[in-house]
């Protein structure tokens, strides 16, 4: 009777502590978070217009602010002013080649025509050399034409340059999103001076977000970078969001403060990252979940 007892109550204890073992799956809880991203101003100018607000969705290339763009635009026209004059430069550099190859030809030929009556004495010395003569101005002037032509096609390089230094400038009056989410901050207002570097606007990216979890060391050997997670925002939904782990923290640290006991918070726990897909946006920045890792 003893023994058939005993048996029954290793049983039971096998069957409890496997229950407690299936159970036993690391998780945690934390607060959603998103990646943010914060636009600056890339020129400097007053803000003419501020197009967003916060709260605000915005998508990718959606224009979020005009700087002033009075003074690129004048610089550029500027520089186009230049860079007509260039071409006019170059054309007539072109038309100086075509005419100097002429002249080229020309005392060429009446260089050889005098050079071969000499020997007759059709001709004079005083003639050969006139020939001569007008023949190596001819090659010089080519050669000026050509190094005109040289310098006109320099002039307009640097000034396509300094065109496409001013269209971006002036593109960069009208900052654009890189990314899609929603506004959560506002730095400047319109009619405030922006400059090169300064913050205009910071968006949080809703489509995927991340919640952080702290774990004891004994359980991170049953985690693994891209391993499936469960998520459950505590809605009354009936069955959990999916996630994956992104992060293992490489070094332990205290738990945060925000843990509630203050002996837990004495315990050295390992950050780990859940990302987890959010097309609907149903999860919002702040919002508490709980995670599992199964």
């Amino acid at each position: 009777m003893r023994f058939i007892l005993f048996i029954w109550l290793v049983v039971i204890a096998s069957v409890l502590i496997s229950c407690q073992n299936g159970s036993d799956v690391p998780g945690g809880s934390g607060l959603i978070e998103a990646t943010h991203t914060v636009i600056s101003a890339e020129t400097a100018g007053r803000l003419q217009q501020l197009r967003f607000d916060e709260g605000d969705h915005i998508s990718v290339g959606d224009t979020i602010a005009v700087i002033d763009t009075i003074t690129p635009m004048l610089r550029l026209q500027q520089a186009e002013a230049i860079q007509a004059a260039a071409l006019t430069r170059k054309n007539l550099a072109t038309i100086d080649i075509e005419q100097a190859d002429q002249n080229l030809k020309l005392a060429k030929k009446e260089f050889d025509r005098i050079a071969s009556l000499l020997p007759t004495g059709a001709a004079n010395q005083q003639q050969y050399d006139a020939a001569e003569n007008s023949y190596e101005q001819a090659k010089l002037a080519g050669k000026r034409t050509r190094a005109a032509l040289a310098a006109a096609d320099a002039d307009l390089a640097r000034v396509e340059a300094e065109i496409a230094l001013l269209a971006k400038q002036f593109a960069d009056c009208f900052p654009t999103a890189p990314v899609r989410g929603i506004i959560v901050n506002k730095f400047i207002k319109a009619g405030e001076l922006a400059g090169p570097g300064a913050p205009l606007l910071e968006i949080a990216r809703l489509d995927t977000v991340w919640v952080k979890i702290y774990l004891p060391p004994q359980d991170l050997t049953r985690l693994k970078l891209g391993g499936r997670a469960e998520i459950d925002p505590e809605d009354g939904r009936d069955s959990p969001l999916s996630g994956h782990v992104s992060w293992i923290a490489a070094r332990a640290e205290f738990t945060p403060k925000n843990v509630q006991t203050k002996q837990a918070r004495a315990d050295l726990v390992y950050a780990v990252k859940i990302t987890i897909p959010n097309p609907q946006q149903r999860l919002k920045i702040g919002m508490p979940v709980a995670v599992r890792i199964p």
